[in-house]
């Protein structure tokens, strides 16, 4: 079993005999894992029993006491195991005592620290991290960041309760500042420091980093329609939007959003889809990692087309959407022209009216979901 009782407190003792001599080893540990055999930590070799009635008790003989002060495991289960290095053989074991120790040193085992090369580095600021890749057996009192200057005697220490992963942004640098850092992590004994690094702010004349956009999906697929949304960057002015058939020629689109819906595209046709950040004075990123979007099929579509009807179109307080036939919708949703969800519509009766009047003038569109599939329509508001 589990003892509450540290195992670095514990011993343990027992009375064994052998069926005939034995060629194997007997080990006395702690299993840190009791569904694996290899996170076993052997302490000690137990001694060769002989054969029963031996010993002028005719019991056997007395193995141990056995301490478990040394081991690297916190925790576990007092485990043994045989050695048999030729035929079948048995030990015959019992009387087992596991007890306070009485003398019991428990090793000390300060944390590993790990510093990371400094990121996200600007003109003016630099992001500085760290991590403790292994607690130890001592209660960590603080953690965090080292810094300094180079032009500084001193470090600076700030203390970050992250966790075993940390970071800090260091802000109000001029351009072309060097300096060092280092993560630490401090027990009651020491303070234990990761490796010293070095980072330099960029000089005046180099533009801060335009990352790729990431994060690139969809928000909205339909038979002649695909909205997308990505990550948004801070530093990035723009966004350029390249999308093509596959192997076609690309059309290219702007947007001020980190989201944008495109239109006019065919039924049933596979679309590459990519993302470039502009973080202005000319100073694009490179190309996201495409999207690949297929558009939904033209002939149910078609036909689903012609079963919902909206109107009026422009509208000014409503719109009215009407299914025909055994439709059974089973979601409205209504978006703008970025894709962004506006309203989850309530659909109790045919036609449906949604309420318009509080949206701005613009496009937008009524995504309508049915057993049968997915209709878009798309209306003015003016």
């Amino acid at each position: 079993p589990l003892f509450t009782n540290d195992v670095h407190d514990l011993q343990l003792s027992f009375w064994a005999t052998s069926t005939a001599p034995l060629s194997g080893t007997l080990d006395i540990g702690v299993l840190t894992n009791e569904f694996d055999p290899t996170s076993f930590e052997m302490v000690a070799v137990a001694g060769t029993p002989g054969p029963r009635g031996t010993d002028s008790t005719g019991n056997g003989n007395f193995m141990g006491p056995f301490d478990f002060s040394n081991v690297q495991a916190t925790n576990g289960r007092i485990a043994l195991r045989y050695s048999n290095l030729s035929t079948f053989e048995s030990w015959n074991l019992d009387d087992f005592v596991v007890e306070i120790a009485s003398d019991t040193t428990i090793p000390v085992i300060e944390p590993t620290v790990q510093t990371i090369a400094a990121s996200n580095i600007t003109q003016t600021s630099v992001t500085m991290s760290g991590a403790i890749t292994d607690p130890g057996n001592q209660t960590i009192l603080a953690r965090g960041i080292e810094w300094k200057l180079n032009s500084d005697n001193e470090y600076t220490q700030v203390p970050l309760n992250m966790g075993n992963s940390f970071s800090f942004t260091l802000t109000g640098l001029t351009p072309s500042t060097c300096g060092t850092f280092r993560a630490f992590a401090t027990t009651a004994n020491t303070t234990t420091y990761g490796e010293t690094l070095s980072f330099c702010t960029l000089p005046d004349d180099t533009p801060e980093p335009c990352d790729a956009p990431t994060g690139l999906d969809t928000t909205l697929v339909a038979n002649e329609v695909i909205g997308i949304t990505w990550d948004a960057n801070a530093n990035v002015n723009s966004w350029n939007v390249n999308y093509r058939s596959q192997n076609g020629e690309w059309a290219s689109a702007t947007t001020s959003n980190n989201s944008y819906t495109i239109t006019g595209l065919t039924g049933n046709t596979t679309y590459e889809i990519q993302v470039q950040a502009n973080c202005g004075d000319g100073n694009l990123s490179d190309w996201s990692a495409s999207l690949f979007v297929t558009t939904k099929s033209v002939g149910i579509n078609s036909w689903l087309e012609n079963s919902v009807s909206l109107y009026p179109n422009p509208a000014k307080e409503y719109v009215d959407i009407r299914t025909d036939g055994d439709l059974n919708v089973t979601a409205m949703e209504v978006y703008d022209v970025y894709g962004k969800l506006i309203n989850t519509v309530n659909v109790v009766e045919n036609p449906t009216r949604i309420n318009v009047s509080n949206l701005a003038d613009g496009m937008y569109f009524v995504r309508v979901t049915t057993e049968e599939g997915m209709v878009t329509k798309t209306f003015v508001k003016r």
